[in-house]
C-alpha cells in the first residue's frame, strides 16, 4: 500500500480498553462525545474535520483537530506512552481514534477523511455514547 500511514494503529487498544477510556470524562469530555457520536452516525463511521465542525454548530476545522488532539494526548498520558513522530518532526496525534480511508483519502469536497477505528466503534456502541 502506497500510503504507509494507513492502518498504523500506534496503540493497538482493545475494545475493552477503549470502553474504559471513552467512558472516562477526564479523557473524553462532552464535546469529544459529540464529535465521536457524529462520526459514528456517518456512512462507514467516517467524516472530515470540516464536516464534524459543521455538525458541532459551525466549529472551525482547526478546533475539531484540537478536540481530537486533546483526547489523543490524554489517552497517551493515561497509558504512559509516547506518540509516533509525524512527517514535520512533531508528534502524530490525529490517528489514535481514527484511521484514514485507504480507498479514498479525500472526500468529494477535497477534505481529508477520518474513519473511526473498529475497536472504537465497538466501544462506542457499548458505552452509551451512541
Amino acid at each position: 500500500m502506497s500510503n504507509s500511514w494507513h492502518y498504523q494503529d500506534p496503540l493497538q487498544l482493545t475494545e475493552e480498553e477503549w470502553l474504559s477510556l471513552l467512558s472516562d470524562p477526564e479523557i473524553v469530555d462532552e464535546t469529544g462525545r459529540e464529535m465521536l457520536a457524529f462520526v459514528y452516525s456517518q456512512p462507514n463511521h467516517q467524516s472530515s474535520a470540516t464536516e464534524i465542525g459543521e455538525a458541532l454548530g459551525g466549529v472551525p476545522q482547526q478546533r475539531v483537530t484540537a478536540i481530537n488532539r486533546r483526547i489523543s494526548r490524554r489517552v497517551y498520558k493515561r497509558l504512559g506512552k509516547e506518540p509516533p513522530p509525524n512527517t514535520k518532526g512533531g508528534k502524530r496525534f490525529w490517528n489514535v481514534l481514527f484511521d484514514g480511508d485507504p480507498d479514498r483519502i479525500l472526500n468529494e469536497k477535497g477534505y481529508f477523511i477520518w474513519r473511526l477505528r473498529p475497536a472504537v466503534v465497538a466501544a462506542l456502541e457499548r458505552s452509551g455514547i451512541v
